[in-house]
């Protein structure tokens, strides 16, 4: 299907993503589609099972919950046949076993994938912004990672014998020890959540505005600055901002990334507006430099993890605080992901597939599933996944390359 046009020109021209919930308020989409279809007959026989009487239930559902109103006729049945497509999608994929998530018809069920990717997303991964990133890398990053790894002879040969003496000393309590105290320091040591430690900002949402990097970039000032100041409460920082005064590789709702931000907030004297006085817009405005209450950051350096390295990421995340990342996001599970671990079978990991940005606010591990995951801050706003957050499978071999451009920052 090639109409994309008519359908841009729709959103655009009426406002047909403003919701208007009412008495559709207290139940989800999912839940009223649930309660009309019967499964185990839809299992066998597919989309047939619909019959138009209960499309057309869920379609007014739908569109009363979320204040669809179109332009024309032809229109409107353009989106049911998009609505009808994704509907199935949901539907089949959460009747597969062994799934470690579950989807859910959310209020972009009547979207097309383009227009998804356009308003949604926005990381921009340049030939010439990835090479400026890899020497900025060798010069900040590595030393760093240095310090936290390899340390000097005399301290290897410290942790050699640490180490043979952490060998007998477990081996010895082991044997006195229940394996549920075992199962215990494992889970201990495979939960980080930077949220526990009241230094993350609440979910926010970009709306059709492609400037994912924008409010990535604004949450790791967030935490980071929280840290610095030994604060338990995080101040609100401004993606517009970053948006509408950023440049050298950003281009407001068009898209951006780590890079060409921060670069702005140094030139900006190491300075950024509170969302208060430098409102979210939704939209790329003219650059505003007076009557903004700015706060000073310091000095702000940044790098890059060793792509597809987890480990460091983690060591990273620890150490530093949130981790600004890309994903590859092309698979509609991350359109309707409603909760769980999100794994996805051949998921890209090349860096430049990446397609959207978010921040990794920490990493746990998940008892029922047996499956560790990383605990990812989307800007998709609060009704989609979990509170807005997104559990994305750990140690999976980069899953959606989650390690492929990751980039930590720190505040001098």
């Amino acid at each position: 299907m090639r109409s994309y046009g008519i359908f841009f020109i729709g959103i655009f021209s009426i406002g047909l993503y403003t919701p208007c919930e009412g008495i559709f308020g207290s139940s989800s989409l999912q839940d009223y589609i649930d309660s009309l279809v019967d499964a185990a007959r839809f299992k066998f026989d597919g989309v047939l099972s619909l019959n138009d009487s209960a499309i057309h239930q869920i379609w007014s559902f739908f569109k009363n919950k979320y204040g669809r109103v179109y332009s024309s006729i032809d229109e409107e049945k353009q989106r049911l046949r998009v609505f009808r497509d994704h509907l199935q999608y949901v539907l089949e994929s959460n009747l597969q076993n062994l799934l470690t998530f579950e989807l859910e018809l959310n209020e972009f069920a009547d979207w097309t994938s383009d227009e998804f990717n356009s308003l949604k997303k926005g990381l921009i991964v340049s030939t010439s912004f990835r090479r400026d990133m890899i020497i900025y890398n060798q010069d900040l990053l590595q030393p760093g990672l240095r310090k936290l790894h390899r340390r000097p002879y005399h301290s290897r040969r410290l942790k050699r014998r640490l180490h043979h003496e952490r060998f007998f000393r477990d081996w010895f309590s082991n044997m006195f020890h229940s394996g549920k105290d075992k199962d215990n320091a494992i889970h201990q040591s495979n939960v980080f959540d930077w949220r526990t430690k009241s230094v993350v900002s609440s979910v926010k949402d970009q709306r059709k505005c492609g400037c994912c990097y924008a409010f990535a970039t604004a949450t790791i000032m967030e935490t980071l600055y929280a840290i610095k100041t030994n604060s338990s409460t995080t101040v609100d920082f401004s993606p517009q901002q970053i948006a509408d005064c950023s440049s050298n590789g950003n281009t407001g709702c068009s898209g951006g990334n780590f890079g060409p931000s921060v670069r702005y907030l140094l030139d900006n004297g190491g300075k950024i507006a509170t969302e208060s006085s430098y409102p979210y817009a939704g939209t790329r405005k003219s650059c505003r430099t007076s009557g903004l209450n700015e706060i000073q950051l310091g000095n702000i350096e940044y790098g890059m993890i060793p792509e597809g390295d987890e480990k460091k990421l983690a060591d990273a995340l620890t150490n530093y605080g949130p981790i600004f990342i890309g994903i590859d996001t092309d698979s509609k599970r991350f359109m309707f992901y409603k909760r769980g671990v999100l794994k996805i079978d051949n998921c890209p990991t090349r860096r430049q597939d990446m397609d959207h940005a978010m921040a990794i606010v920490g990493y746990g591990y998940d008892d029922t599933l047996q499956m560790s995951y990383w605990i990812i801050k989307n800007s998709w706003g609060k009704k989609w996944g979990e509170q807005g957050y997104l559990r994305l499978a750990k140690d999976a071999g980069n899953m959606c390359g989650v390690a492929s451009m990751a980039y930590y920052g720190k505040l001098t």
